[in-house]
């Protein structure tokens, strides 16, 4: 029985002196994985500015209409703006029209043809313009943070007002409507 105790003993100090004497496990790589959602953004920001301003006194400029900006980290993702004249889409061109409640007398014009564009503020990504229609595709891939799988961008759209010679058209408000779209692929 002593025998017994005496190796059990002498077991477990060796045990216990060969987890004290034990070397640390040497880690040379590490892999983490984890799935990140999708997060795809596109926000658009009418500019107050541009809902109320003379026309008249607007002429041969642009006025900034509002900004989007769009963010996806979907390497997959591929977005594409469209804006069309008019509420639903399908007048035949951008322009200021008289408002309902002002009438415009015999000779006078009540239509101003504008032309549309959406200016881009990042590197790598183009702007385009339009009377009819605006169609462009959106975001620039390893600009933000120089991460390729990241879709990002950010502009404004801007409407640009010829020079016209206001006697000619009637007194009144003028408003012009756009429909923006944004398709996602």
């Amino acid at each position: 029985m002593k025998i017994r105790n005496l190796i059990m003993a002498t077991l477990f100090l060796m045990l216990g002196f060969g987890v004290l004497f034990a070397s640390p496990l040497s880690f040379t790589t590490m892999q983490l994985q984890g799935l990140m959602p999708i997060t795809e953004i596109f926000r658009v920001e009418q500019y107050d500015e541009a809902l109320n301003f003379n026309l008249a006194d607007s002429r041969n400029s642009t006025v900034r209409v509002g900004s989007y900006t769009i963010t996806s980290n979907d390497s997959t993702s591929q977005f594409h703006l469209f804006i069309n004249p008019g509420e639903d889409g399908n007048d035949e061109q951008f322009a200021f029209v008289l408002d309902p409640g002002y009438t415009a007398e015999p000779g006078q014009q009540s239509v101003l043809p504008i032309i549309v564009r959406v200016t881009s503020s990042t590197a790598g990504a183009v702007s385009v313009s339009g009377a009819e229609k605006v169609d462009k595709s959106l975001g620039v891939r390893g600009v933000y943070t120089a991460n390729n799988g990241i879709l990002f961008e950010s502009g404004e759209i801007l409407a640009e007002i010829p020079d016209f010679n206001p006697d000619i058209f009637a007194t009144g408000w003028y408003s012009a409507a756009i429909q923006l779209q944004i398709q996602v692929n």
